[in-house]
């Protein structure tokens, strides 16, 4: 009988993650490193800093500036087989038939059979053993068989293959014990049809949104155990109650600052250089209409901490973000964009920022056919691509989609899919209810 070293998979039953939305942004970064040490220096040593995707650069900068680490990326939260294997002990193919007995006698339902490079050769059943045991043979002969002799064909499961995606299949078969391996076959452990049925779910505290259109894949087979937001509503039931926390501030990183003020709690330099890192790029150093003075108070307060000139840091942190032309059109369209569903329409909005707009007519056509690929792709009603000048706060859009919506947009048209937005800056407080407006009415 042989053990082997338990496994992990991609997220752990047993912790709680802090994570922001699928295209993580500087604030949805920092919220979550902060919420995280909140949480943890408040009671909680389960929880993780998480992240959807990858940072954008302004983020990877803040990270580095403040020799911060960027917090764990999960692709998916979906229970695997992974998460239901049980480490069983297993015979080798040449060990005598009593070895597995034994097991059997334990009350192991099949005994796996694993050769020397630990991978599945077969399994052991009590029903085989019974059969052994009626063969016309000597009790001596019997025993002295190798479990290879009597093992079966054993259903195997990749530990990285989705639960959901084979449970239709699973519930028809007449077997009730799977045998999981890793990607190269290795043997990991045994899942039973309760456990597949049942599996654990990962737990989310969700920062910086509320919707699962823009949360991490398979968030919907998640326990969302918690929200600290500062965007508009979308959130999904949840079974039990939660801390639930949306407060129209500036940034979510307001919002953990606040927190740990309220506990007393002074955060470390990096924390504190990456929570008004958040606060800055999402208010644009101030200039956007969502700040509000209790961004002003938290950022005065980070800071000191942080040690760092507010009006220097900030404007140095903007223009940490690459240009238009440093970019291919796909990472400007996706860094930053974020789905909607308003009134049954699907709708996507990206937003990038720029020191100037020098550079958006000799990219438009390129851009504007990226955004008619998502749309079609994405099968979309409408989609845009905010791109807003930091240094003089102004924006222009590129937008396609159905000709209802884009007909209706109240923006100065420059040329085809090309709108100046003038001293718009704001995609959640001015271009999003501006869109929901027009979809509401016309709808």
């Amino acid at each position: 009988m042989v053990m082997l070293k338990d496994r992990t998979d991609r997220w752990d039953p047993s912790k709680t993650y802090v994570i922001g939305h699928q295209r993580p942004d500087t604030d949805s970064i920092a919220s979550a490193l902060g919420y995280a040490w909140f949480l943890e220096r408040t009671g909680d040593d389960s929880v993780v800093a998480a992240r959807a995707g990858q940072p954008g650069e302004q983020a990877i900068y803040a990270l580095k500036r403040f020799e911060q680490s960027s917090p764990t990326l999960l692709t998916g939260v979906a229970p695997t087989f992974g998460h239901v294997a049980s480490m069983q002990p297993f015979v080798r193919p040449d060990d005598p038939l009593p070895v597995a007995m034994a097991r059997v006698a334990e009350g192991d339902r099949v005994v796996p059979v694993i050769d020397d490079d630990n991978r599945p050769v077969g399994i052991v059943t009590s029903l085989a053993v019974a059969r052994a045991y009626t063969a016309p043979m000597n009790m001596t002969a019997m025993l002295a068989q190798p479990c290879r002799v009597i093992s079966e064909i054993a259903p195997t499961l990749s530990h990285r293959d989705r639960i959901l995606d084979h449970r239709t299949g699973l519930l028809r078969s007449e077997t009730d014990d799977f045998l999981v391996v890793s990607e190269s076959g290795e043997y990991l452990g045994v899942a039973t049809r309760r456990r597949i049925l049942e599996p654990p779910r990962a737990r989310l505290i969700l920062v910086d949104h509320n919707e699962l259109s823009q949360a991490v894949n398979d968030a919907e087979e998640a326990e969302i155990v918690g929200v600290l937001d500062h965007h508009r509503l979308g959130n999904p039931p949840t079974a039990t109650p939660i801390l639930f926390v949306v407060d129209p501030v500036g940034s979510t990183s307001t919002l953990v600052a606040e927190k740990c003020r309220q506990h007393s709690l002074t955060p470390p330099r990096g924390i504190a250089g990456m929570l008004l890192s958040g606060m800055l790029s999402d208010t644009l150093v101030f200039r956007s209409p969502t700040t509000t003075d209790r961004d002003r108070v938290a950022a005065v307060w980070l800071s000191e901490i942080a040690g760092v000139d507010i009006e220097t840091y900030g404007h140095e942190l903007l223009r940490a973000q690459p240009g238009l032309g440093a970019r291919s059109a796909g990472e400007v369209l996706d860094t930053d964009r974020k789905n909607y569903d308003f009134n049954g329409q699907s709708i996507s909005v990206g937003q990038v920022e720029v020191t100037g707009l020098q550079e958006l007519p000799e990219r438009r056509k390129e851009l504007l056919e990226a955004l008619h690929d998502r749309l079609v792709r994405e099968a979309l009603s409408f989609i845009a691509l905010m791109v807003t000048d930091v240094v003089t706060g102004r924006s222009r859009l590129l937008c396609v989609g159905e000709n209802w919506i884009v007909t209706a947009l109240p923006f100065n048209h420059t040329v085809e899919g090309d709108y100046d937005l003038g001293e718009m800056v704001s995609r959640k407080k001015q271009l999003v209810p501006t869109l929901m407006a027009i979809i509401d009415e016309l709808r």
